[in-house]
């Protein structure tokens, strides 16, 4: 029971290895960024909730996919609990696979330990947007509307955006506070999206704090080529679309080596900004997923830009669980980077 609660957790880890990484060729993604000399793909989109049933409900229906035949029950298996930094709770967690793209939402709720709800507002470092690319964005509004979800872009409509974001979005907020961009792009990008799916990609956003020592993290440390806006910019249509009129901002936007998933980073400036510290069980904290080469080798720089491994057992670095090397860092912003790695077989004797 113990390895099939493990295995359980890690199985997209390990599918992605498969499928991805090193243990055999698989037909390249052509919209792909190339891997790093660190980080060689990535992983899912991990929101940290109150209530897993309740978060299940809202992403299946959102991507139209069925809901789990059962329920996943309570864990308390070791291994995984010092992997999450947590000894004496329990987990328990599900996956929705994400129409048009390799990235999922893997859901984690914790019990029988303090938690504390976290609540960060677009500009806060540490907030972050699931981008979601979408066919029809006004019949998913009206259903997020009849459902009563909150729609955080001014006046809760839709703002059509330009330049290089020509199309349509809006943002709204899921059960537990989590940001969802949906955007309608004036030309549809080519998807492996069925047909019947409204949402046909994604991708993951970060606020951060400050662009520069961000970007020593994620392109000077992991390898990631990003894209810097030159200059803050105070465009009205990304105010209304993020409620932050007033607001400047600074974009960055990059693919992660070896995945055609994109991560856009968000630096505000011109409006009360608040930095809001959180455990990795508080609902509204995130785990995301990065395949590295070596995992001890990507995580010792990490902490010595100032993060921390929150991973017990381990004397303060990786640990091996199922046949991979692991660790969860918590970076400059507070997200919780979970850095995995499947060490090389011993050479036939």
């Amino acid at each position: 029971m113990r390895r099939n609660i493990i295995c359980a957790f890690l199985c997209v880890i390990l599918i992605s290895l498969i499928l991805f990484g090193q243990r055999g060729p698989a037909p390249p993604d052509p919209n792909a960024a190339p891997a790093s000399d660190v980080v060689i793909g990535s992983g899912n989109f991990s929101p940290i909730v109150a209530d897993l049933e309740r978060s299940l409900r809202f992403y299946n229906g959102l991507f139209g996919t069925p809901p789990p035949a059962t329920i996943p029950a309570w864990s308390s298996d070791p291994a995984l609990l010092n992997f999450l930094g947590n000894p004496t709770a329990q987990i328990r967690f599900s996956q929705v696979s994400i129409p048009g793209s390799s990235m999922r939402v893997e859901i984690v709720e914790f019990k029988d330990i303090d938690r504390r709800p976290v609540f960060r507002r677009l500009q806060d470092p540490g907030a972050v947007r699931l981008i979601l690319l979408v066919r029809n964005l006004d019949t998913l509004l009206e259903q997020f509307k009849s459902q009563g979800v909150s729609v955080i872009s001014a006046g809760a409509v839709p703002v059509t955006l330009r330049n290089h974001d020509a199309g349509r979005a809006v943002v709204v907020q899921d059960p537990d506070g989590f940001y969802i961009q949906l955007m309608q792009p004036n030309t549809l990008p080519n998807t492996t999206a069925p047909a019947t799916s409204n949402v046909i990609g994604a991708r993951f956003g970060l606020t951060i704090s400050d662009t520069d020592p961000a970007m020593k993290v994620y392109r000077d440390l992991l390898g990631f080529k990003p894209e810097i806006d030159s200059a803050f910019s105070s465009d009205q249509p990304l105010q209304d679309l993020w409620n932050t009129r007033g607001a400047q901002f600074r974009r960055s936007t990059a693919k992660i080596p070896g995945s055609a998933v994109e991560m856009e980073f968000l630096e505000f400036k011109g409006v009360e900004r608040k930095t809001v510290e959180a455990r990795i069980q508080d609902p509204g904290s995130t785990r995301f997923q990065l395949r590295v080469r070596d995992t001890d080798v990507a995580v010792k720089p990490l902490v010595a830009a100032g993060g921390k491994v929150i991973t017990t057992g381990g004397d303060g670095g990786p640990i091996l669980m199922s046949g991979l090397r692991v660790a969860i860092v918590r970076e400059l912003n507070n997200l919780f980077l979970v850095i995995m790695s499947q060490p090389p077989r011993p050479a036939a004797q």
